[in-house]
């Protein structure tokens, strides 16, 4: 391959992971928001109830997977319905389908992974290194969303090529 077909092949490849990377941020940034907000509300309200570490971590995680899903089950069904030719019952049930199979496809490894393990292992251990309830719990956050959302991308760049239809 001379050097001008490696150049193009360069900035085709630079230009293309452009688009995938803005495609990731629109699809994850307002849920992760809410997920952020839902994190300390739960986190900060059982903390209130309880001072068990533990019971603190998985609240945050609860708090964390309700505020980020239904965020994007909400979206998705939504843009969704805007496709759909004139309703009928039987089509909002297998939207409805369509959108929970595309859901299970691009986050269940990794929501297992992040629900049992990553999440509250996190969230536990942050504030105990940190010393701080506060920036403990955004580290540890921050950690278990990079491995959340590494193997989530990966997924759904799967989901995208080979289940496109329903």
């Amino acid at each position: 391959m001379n050097k001008l077909n490696l150049d193009h092949t360069l900035v085709m490849y630079s230009a293309r992971m452009k688009l995938r990377i803005k495609e990731w941020i629109r699809r994850y940034a307002w849920a992760e928001v809410f997920s952020t907000l839902f994190t300390f509300l739960c986190g900060w309200a059982s903390s209130y109830i309880t001072k068990n570490s533990v019971t603190i971590a998985y609240a945050g995680t609860i708090g964390a997977t309700a505020g980020f899903y239904g965020f994007i089950l909400s979206r998705d069904i939504y843009k969704s319905y805007l496709k759909q030719e004139p309703e009928t019952s039987r089509l909002k049930v297998l939207l409805v389908a369509k959108c929970l199979r595309n859901m299970g496809i691009e986050f269940g490894l990794a929501e297992l992974l992040d629900f049992f393990i990553t999440r509250p292992f996190c969230l536990l251990y942050g504030p105990v290194i940190l010393k701080n309830y506060f920036w403990g719990i955004l580290a540890g956050k921050t950690i278990a969303d990079i491995i959340f959302f590494t193997l989530s991308i990966l997924m759904f760049e799967v989901r995208k090529k080979h289940f496109h239809w329903f």
